[in-house]
Order: C-alpha cells, then structure tokens, then sequence
C-alpha cells in the first residue's frame, strides 16, 4: 500500500468520523429541542384541561340559574349539590370527592388527565380543602372553593 492510498484511507476515515460527529450533534440537539416543544405541549394541555374544567362548572352553574336553582342534581350518575352561589360539588362523608368532581367537571372525557389525585385537608372546615391532580411534568392542578366560589388553579409545582 503505497502512502498516496494511507493518506486517502486516512482521509475518507475522518470525513467518516467528522459526518458521525455531525449527525450525533445534530441527533443531539433534535432531541433536546422535541423535549422542550413536549414540556411546553404539556403546558398548555395543562392550560386547556384547566379551562376545560372551568367550564364544565360554568355551565353547570348555568344549568343551576336555569332550573331555579336546585340544592342536588346529577349528572352522568354523579350525584351532586351545588354551593349558595350555585357552582357544583361533590362530596364524600364530608369531604371533597376528588375522583367525582373530575368527572363531572370534565364534560365527559372519559379518561381521566392526570396521573394521580389527592385530598389536602387544612383545618376542620371544608371550605379551605382542595383537591389536588397531578398531571405530570411536575405540575398539579387544584380544584377548591372559598367563600362558596370554586377555583381552579393550574401550574403548581409540587
């Protein structure tokens, strides 16, 4: 082998090794970047499941005004009451049902949107409780009521 075909062989081998180079970079920075557009895409599904409950609550609210406001209802075989002021809850031995209130809230999806749930209990009335989901990425969302009101609050990290 003479030294014209070394210095060739040579050469094709770091051009081989400068194109693998470049395609891990590449591979590299594609999937950092898929990572941030799927943080972000689950921020704002965040952002719509959080609206989307809210107005399963609106218009149960509206429903309320619109049937000369009941004290119970149900709705999809969610038995529920409503506050004085007629936003809709579901509670469970005296306590907030979590599982329910999702349900009846989320206008039919029939799969539930977070990872888990859980019931934050502060103080003996039911007024400062809240549930709390957790929807992944290190999010939570918060359904409670105060002052009669409900409140739906998301990005909470945990």
């Amino acid at each position: 082998m003479s030294l014209r075909d070394r210095e060739l062989q040579h050469a094709k081998r770091l051009q081989n090794v400068s194109w693998a180079i470049v395609t891990l970079l590449l591979i590299s920075v594609l999937l950092y970047e898929w990572s941030q557009v799927h943080k972000n895409a689950k921020l704002v599904q965040l952002d719509l499941t959080r609206n989307n409950l809210y107005q399963g609550a609106v218009n149960l609210r509206q429903n309320w005004e619109l049937n000369n406001k009941p004290q119970h209802d149900e709705v999809a075989k969610i038995p529920f009451s409503y506050t004085s002021l007629g936003w809709p809850v579901v509670y469970k031995n005296g306590d907030l049902d979590c599982q329910k209130i999702w349900s009846l809230l989320s206008n039919g999806i029939e799969k539930p949107e977070y990872d888990a749930f859980s019931y934050r209990k502060l103080g003996d009335s039911v007024a400062y409780n809240s549930c709390l989901y957790d929807i992944g990425i290190n999010k939570k969302l918060a359904i409670f009521y105060i002052n009669d009101r409900i409140h739906i609050v998301s990005n909470l990290s945990p």
